[in-house]
């Protein structure tokens, strides 16, 4: 039988291990810093929105397909279309901002 794991050195390093350094948070402290305020609560908002509208609009539908629950799926199908519309409307706002 073959043995994967034979083919690995000892000195090599697992991807876990290694230069704590070089894990990229100083590129990333550096980016927001120079992005504006604008633009990070135009993102933070436009994914929040995004994530809530489709986990609503799924729930939402699972609910009235599977359930039979036309009034609570359906309310929150609509909230999620909701936010969906906030999504685009933030996507909209930024882009006429810029």
């Amino acid at each position: 039988m073959i043995n994967p794991l034979e083919a690995l050195e000892e000195d090599d390093l697992s991807p876990f291990e290694g230069d704590s350094s070089d894990d990229g948070s100083e590129e990333l402290q550096e980016a927001f810093g120079e992005m504006s305020r604008e633009t990070l609560l135009a993102f933070v908002g436009a994914l929040f929105f995004a994530h809530v509208g489709l986990l609503a609009a799924s729930v939402g539908l699972l609910l009235v397909a599977f359930r039979g629950q036309w009034v609570l799926g359906g309310a929150i199908v609509v909230g999620g279309i909701v936010a969906l519309a906030l999504t685009g409307w933030i996507y909209r706002w930024y882009e006429e901002a810029k």
